[in-house]
């Protein structure tokens, strides 16, 4: 990851419009510096959640926003580890 850009965990909770198509069109969008790595939804509870990599939060909204996508919140992740088995040197990161 290049080191100006931070990871974070972006909460749709309640998208009125929420398709399969806006998943995708979200999922692969990107703009002013802002990828999107891993999305999760539940179309039947209009929820949707994202793992984005980004310079900061403030570039996060304003893609959200040109996307028309409601953002409850974003957070941002300070140890990410991925897939299963031992987590080495997390009380560091910590």
């Amino acid at each position: 990851m290049e080191k100006d850009m931070r990871m974070f965990i972006s909460e749709h909770q309640v998208v009125p419009d929420i398709s399969r198509d806006l998943i995708r069109k979200m999922h692969f969008a990107s703009g002013k510096g802002v990828e999107v790595l891993y999305s999760f939804s539940n179309l039947e509870e209009k929820r949707m959640y994202a793992v984005i990599k980004s310079p900061d939060r403030l570039s996060i909204e304003a893609f959200m926003s040109e996307l028309r996508i409601p953002c409850d919140s974003i957070m941002e992740v300070e140890v990410f580890v991925e897939g299963k088995g031992e987590m080495e040197g997390w009380k560091e990161a910590a």
